[in-house]
């Protein structure tokens, strides 16, 4: 069967627009659409057209195009990306903004990621800020195991640390216990969904784990914030990503377990609050 041929009969056959057809097709044949086109001609394999089909079948049922195609760009960086990672999203680069002006003038900082996940935010802030000290912890050793291999895929230098939010950074794999480690910058995007939330079908096929907190969404940062503050240096800064509608709640719950830290609400593209800068 040519390419054109298959092409014109699942347009056809399949509820996904055609753009979506190519794009799976080219991810088949690790070709460009642009390809396709100018080879519309080509015979394909038997083996090519039953992963086709596969991959079709795939996305029919909500497997998004990140995990069809194995990675997701980020921060003008490819990433890794499979079903124990969260997808990255455009949302998630105002960290960077915000932590990149924090870093700016700055050098041989601490700095740590919380929940790491495909490891985007550190190595994005590695790859732009080279010279400070990078940590990064994930309750998932799958996970970790993907941020490894895009951290070497990037040549970034982090630490990589197996831990439930904080429980295990004060471990130094090398040497055995030691005091808790001190940071200048503390970087996480945790799990902030509600039960109601989780229904929407475009995050049914990913980690569960990654997102859901809870009956309101704050159970993972209302334990991270109750054990944070031993690990914060002096003028140090905590930046979180948040659903929109949590910016009131999360405030509360910093003011219980930082009274003295200064809370900003810094919004996104869409004048939605998505980050809090915590100034300790």
């Amino acid at each position: 069967m040519k390419v054109r041929e298959l092409l014109t009969n699942t347009y056809k056959s399949s509820p996904l627009l055609p753009a979506e057809i190519d794009s799976i097709l080219g991810i088949t044949l690790h070709k460009s659409k642009e390809y396709l086109y100018k080879k519309s001609d080509k015979n394909l394999t038997i083996s090519a057209i039953k992963k086709f089909k596969k991959l079709i079948i795939k996305r029919q049922t909500g497997w998004p195009m990140a995990y069809l195609r194995g990675w997701q760009e980020f921060y003008a960086l490819k990433f890794l990306v499979n079903k124990n990672t969260l997808i990255p999203r455009s949302d998630s680069e105002l960290i960077i903004d915000t932590s990149l002006e924090f870093l700016k003038n700055s050098k041989n900082l601490n700095i740590l990621d919380i929940g790491t996940g495909s490891g985007c935010l550190i190595i994005a802030l590695a790859k732009n800020k080279a010279n400070n000290n990078y940590t990064a912890c994930d309750i998932s050793k799958s996970a970790l195991k993907t941020a490894k291999t895009n951290a070497r895929k990037h040549k970034t230098k982090i630490n990589f640390v197996h831990s439930d939010l904080l429980n295990n950074i004060s471990l130094d794999p090398s040497s055995g216990p030691k005091p808790a480690q001190k940071f200048d910058l503390i970087i996480a995007n945790l799990p902030y969904l509600t039960p109601q939330q989780m229904k929407e079908p475009s995050i049914k096929k990913e980690p569960r784990s990654a997102l859901l907190s809870g009956k309101d969404g704050l159970d993972h940062y209302t334990k991270l914030l109750s054990t944070i503050k031993p690990f914060l240096a002096p003028k140090s800064c905590i930046l979180l990503e948040i659903d929109p509608e949590q910016s009131k709640q999360i405030k509360t719950i910093i003011k219980q377990y930082l009274p003295q830290a200064k809370i900003e609400i810094i919004q996104d593209l869409n004048k939605l609050d998505r980050l809090i800068k915590i100034t300790a």
